[in-house]
């Protein structure tokens, strides 16, 4: 599976008001200064407000990178203000919001794990990729990712996808009768997500199952991340799976993945 991680842009502003030039023009230098210098409190302070205000700014870029900019200052008074813009109109403040989120590491409530857990269902790719990443960050625990289990149903195939990949970032082994009920999903960049997440918090339990996918999925890309999961393993059935599959799996790659594990 490919995680995106997307770095912060400063993005130019053509504002149409002078409030909003102002704020852009003060934004843009806090973009370039790397928005993290030491300064006097009272300045500090002050930038604070400013970024704060503009998160309520009528321009999506000054809302961005508001967002972007508390994010990278990390102070956790910015959290409440920056809640509600993981609902914003624009996908771009979405995305941002989240990523800031994440940075800034609250905690992990059940009212945080659900608003990200709703961003996994967002339409658009690159905000499902900020709360992956986010929900990482954030590491919430056993007990909070049930809704994020329970998007492994979802009908929207993208969906799952962010699901998936946003459980293999955090400590799911609680999770893992659940993730193997749902491996024989009919996406196979979803079952490979799934057999990567059950090999990383299953432990040596899981690997009659992965020895289940590595003979009988229909995927190399599953059979090969199953190869490559085992390979960490090395009870005696699963270096004899990992001998037969380099032997007689029609998939050159699968092959050199169990190769290696044996």
């Amino acid at each position: 599976m490919v995680f995106i991680s997307r770095p912060g842009a400063c993005p130019l502003f053509n504002g149409t008001s002078s409030r909003t030039l102002a704020c852009s023009v003060a934004l843009a230098i806090l973009c370039l200064a790397g928005c993290i210098q030491d300064s006097p409190l009272s300045s500090s302070e002050h930038t604070v407000s400013v970024l704060l205000e503009s998160l309520r700014d009528e321009s999506p870029d000054v809302r961005r990178t508001a967002a972007e900019s508390l994010g990278k200052i990390g102070d956790p008074r910015a959290v409440d203000s920056i809640l509600p813009l993981m609902h914003d109109p624009a996908a771009m403040v979405r995305e941002a919001s989240i990523l800031a989120m994440g940075r800034l590491k609250p905690p992990a409530t059940e009212g945080v794990v659900v608003l990200l857990t709703q961003a996994l269902e967002d339409p658009v790719e690159s905000v499902r990729q900020a709360a992956v990443v986010a929900i990482g960050e954030i590491e919430p625990g056993s007990r909070l990712l049930q809704p994020v289990i329970g998007l492994l149903r979802s009908p929207d195939v993208t969906v799952r996808r962010a699901a998936v990949q946003a459980l293999l970032q955090v400590d799911s082994s609680q999770s893992v009768p659940a993730l193997v009920a749902a491996g024989r999903d009919s996406d196979p960049e979803v079952r490979q997500g799934i057999v990567a997440a059950v090999g990383e918090w299953g432990g040596p339990a899981a690997s009659s199952w992965l020895r289940e996918r590595l003979v009988e999925d229909s995927s190399p890309g599953v059979r090969a991340e199953a190869a490559y999961r085992l390979g960490t393993l090395s009870d005696p059935d699963t270096r004899a799976a990992l001998k037969m599959t380099t032997a007689k799996d029609p998939d050159s790659g699968v092959r050199r993945w169990a190769k290696r594990g044996t």
